[in-house]
């Protein structure tokens, strides 16, 4: 192993550096996942990716516990609202199962912008 040796000034610059980049990741990872937060997803993906049922989402529309839009005869609901019945049991699935949706709606839209370019 060698060993190498630096002035505290230049490892202090160094450790302020390495503190700049965690903090602009960190930023730009909430910016990434709130802005995420907005976005609709269709039922199907909700029931696929929370291993839930479609009768499981029905009885929650019914029941008025999760909000909804429809279009056509398709139900969407926002990524926020899923984490909202997330957090409060209203569904039971895994924090493992939202990030997996949250990344299929990620890929769906990186899709999207390509195929417009």
């Amino acid at each position: 192993m060698e060993v190498l040796t630096i002035e505290h000034s230049a490892f202090q610059q160094l450790i302020s550096k390495i503190d700049a980049m965690d903090e602009f990741i960190r930023k730009a990872k909430l910016e990434q996942q709130s802005s995420l937060d907005d976005d609709w997803v269709d039922g199907q993906a909700v029931c696929e990716y929370l291993c839930i049922c479609d009768k499981t989402l029905q009885r929650l529309r019914s029941a008025g516990k999760i909000t909804y839009s429809t279009i056509g005869n398709k139900y969407y609901y926002q990524i926020a609202e899923i984490k909202r019945c997330l957090r409060a049991h209203t569904i039971k699935s895994s924090e493992e199962m939202l990030q997996n949706l949250i990344a299929h709606k990620r890929n769906s839209k990186a899709k999207a912008s390509a195929n417009v370019q």
